[in-house]
């Protein structure tokens, strides 16, 4: 019995090292959880998800599930997401699984180092295709319940069926219709819109993420409001935008993709949308190209924004040192100039500090993230010597090929949140790219 106890121990240990976990690191509105036998307890921010598990979001609800290699599903309100199997022990070793079925609904992915080093073993599964991965980051929708629109962000995907395997490269959208309809490529990429609130929504609010700078209640919850008093922080390259938008005005499409911003003499607009998000305190983005007001052309600008916090906020954190290492959202990196065509993945953790003072403050940044499968972290710091407090800040990258320049700004009760925009040297080019954070 005790060699019997040994044999079984040993394989309750192998397969728990062997198991990956996943967790949902943000949740917004109703959000459940749905066992394999059709038993459903509600989610919150933290709650771990096993496999013959699905996460189901409701008519106003959103969910972000983040995987122990790195991988991060977005899901839309509607959306029923199941994780069929889920294997990674933390390190490539050909054991690894990530098979996944979208039931309903739209999501959005960056996927981890399972499905990169082992393409076989990744597989998402719909009601017309499957979906084998061969890049980073890709969008999925369903436009009903027998069609499919996906378009790939960075990379490339495999959409197979009855008709055979298609490639779509970074860049690419297709429409699949029916399980033997060929992928038909579209100019247009899924949209997944966050659903608008009930006219009668009341202001119900449980944190400091629910309300604006200013104290007051954000009805609209997980949304940006239209509007001014916002700032805007850009990258683009080793161009790095900085915009106090105090008199000028911010437009954002369903409270999260900014599609223009006007602020004294700048004015820079959305040509093609990249990728978007946001919580209600921030947002963050990418534009795939824009133009500001003499007409220069600005390629993959990445950027946050959202309504600065008030000075009076700043000081009460006089003598504190605060650390925001929850990743709310993030843009995947760019590359201007690198040599061939560099993917990218992440950031896959990270962490902002700020250590303020009666009249200044230092802040410093750190974040993971891969380029061609390569990890490779950025830092960046406002100097070696305090700068003045401020709800915005501007790195310091001393020599523009051996720092990071960009600029970043706090927002929310009390700086709850920080944003930033990075740019650093790598690859024979400037990669950028821009990240939310919390407390």
């Amino acid at each position: 019995m005790r060699q019997l106890l040994s044999i079984l121990l040993g394989l309750f240990s192998v397969s728990a090292l062997a198991a990956g976990s996943v967790r949902l690191d943000f949740v917004a509105g109703p959000v459940s959880i749905v066992a394999s036998g059709g038993q459903e307890r509600s989610a919150s921010r933290g709650t771990s998800v096993v496999p013959g598990e699905t996460v189901r979001t409701g008519s106003e609800g959103r969910a972000q599930l983040r995987f122990d290699d790195g991988a991060v599903v977005s899901l839309q309100p509607n959306s029923d997401f199941r994780i069929d199997d889920y294997r990674f022990s933390g390190v490539s070793d050909g054991q690894e699984r990530a098979l996944f079925t979208l039931l309903r609904g739209g999501l959005r992915t960056l996927t981890g180092i399972v499905g990169r080093s082992q393409r076989e073993s990744y597989r998402m599964t719909t009601s017309v295709a499957t979906i084998g991965i061969r890049g980073t980051e890709y969008t999925l929708a369903y436009l009903d319940s027998d069609a499919i629109a996906v378009a790939t962000g960075e990379g490339a995907i495999e959409v197979c069926n009855g008709s055979g395997c298609s490639t779509l490269a970074s860049g690419d959208s297709a429409v699949v219709r029916g399980r033997d309809g060929e992928p038909r490529r579209v100019s247009f990429r899924p949209r997944l819109d966050p659903t608008p609130p009930p006219p009668d929504a009341m202001p119900l609010f449980a944190s400091v993420a629910s309300r604006r700078p200013d104290g007051s209640v954000n009805v609209n919850q997980g949304n940006l409001q239209s509007g001014p008093g916002y700032a805007f922080q850009g990258a683009h390259g080793n161009v790095v935008v900085v915009s106090t938008m105090v008199d000028g005005v911010a437009s954002l499409a369903d409270g999260n993709q900014l599609t223009h911003v006007a602020s004294g003499g700048n004015f820079f607009q959305s040509l093609v949308a990249g990728e978007s998000g946001g919580d209600g305190v921030m947002g963050w983005g990418r534009w795939a190209s824009a133009t500001d007001q003499a007409s220069s052309t600005l390629t993959d600008l990445h950027y946050v924004v959202g309504q600065p916090t008030p000075a009076a906020g700043l000081t009460a954190l006089s003598g504190t040192t605060v650390t925001y290492s929850n990743i709310v959202g993030a843009t995947t990196p760019t590359c201007a100039g690198c040599t061939g065509t560099p993917t990218f993945q992440g950031p896959s953790s990270g962490s902002l500090t700020a250590v303020f003072g009666a009249a200044t403050m230092q802040v410093s940044m750190s974040l993971d993230i891969t380029m061609n499968a390569s990890p490779m972290t950025i830092t960046a710091t406002t100097g070696s010597t305090p700068v003045p407090i401020a709800s915005t800040f501007t790195w310091d990258p001393g020599y523009i090929y051996s720092g990071t320049s960009g600029s970043g700004q706090f927002s929310g009760v009390n700086a709850s949140h920080a944003g930033a925009t990075y740019s650093t040297y790598a690859g024979g080019g400037f990669v950028s790219g821009a990240v939310v954070l919390s407390r």
